[in-house]
């Protein structure tokens, strides 16, 4: 059975729903596995008594999950806790902790069709651009809470997301880099699983070369000569 994996991000629980669409997943092979995050729990009291949102509480929730490296879909409902925490901050905090992420993300609302517009309102031009990038670097998936939102759902969990070679290999080198990890590579032997994945993914003269000599790599392991014994 294949196994997807899931963070969705609501103040108000989708239990109900999440398993309904686990029980048809599993009817076609699929085996979903999520974590829920409520928000209106990552909060710190002020001193005047009152509790706000805390980003530190949130990331350190979000580290917590065990497939955080492996997840699938990243969902979040877009109205999360007013005047403190939108799905758009929740996806950029979220980008901040999973820099090379390139699967499934999905934004959902009653009111979805105002999304767009509430996320570059009221911002500078310089603010706009950074909303901008972040929200097609990732291709968001925006969805009405409301209708056929399961159906949905459960179609864009079940399908395999095509995500570019150099992006899957940047998700896996930061997912596994580590003190005893090094790069086979001599030429940049020297540089962290994660320094590799970030040049990996730029566009300078260094990641030129990286991308060539990881070509050759995978080249040489791929391919064989038939009438070679």
């Amino acid at each position: 059975m294949v196994q997807r994996h899931l963070i969705i991000v609501d103040e108000q629980s989708q239990e109900d729903r999440l398993k309904r669409i686990c029980n048809n997943l599993r009817g076609e092979g699929v085996e979903l596995i999520y974590k829920e995050i409520d928000p209106s729990h990552c909060t710190k009291r002020q001193d005047n008594g009152d509790k706000v949102f805390d980003e530190n509480v949130f990331i350190h929730v979000l580290k917590d999950i065990p497939f955080l490296n492996h997840v699938d879909v990243f969902a979040t409902d877009y109205n999360l806790i007013a005047g403190q925490l939108k799905g758009i901050d929740v996806v950029s905090i979220f980008n901040r902790i999973m820099p090379f992420y390139r699967k499934r993300m999905v934004i959902y609302s009653a009111q979805i069709e105002t999304v767009i517009g509430d996320i570059l309102s009221g911002k500078s031009f310089e603010e706009q651009q950074a909303m901008l990038k972040l929200i097609t670097q990732h291709e968001i998936e925006y969805l009405t809470s409301e209708g056929e939102f399961e159906n949905k759902f459960k179609r864009l969990i079940e399908k395999e997301p095509n995500i570019s070679l150099e992006s899957r290999l940047a998700e896996s080198m930061y997912a596994i880099d580590g003190e005893d990890i090094c790069c086979a590579i001599p030429s940049f032997d020297r540089k962290s699983m994660t320094e590799i994945a970030y040049l990996l993914l730029s566009k300078d003269d260094q990641a030129i070369a990286l991308k060539k000599e990881i070509t050759d790599h995978i080249m040489a392991y791929i391919t064989s000569v038939r009438t070679y014994e």
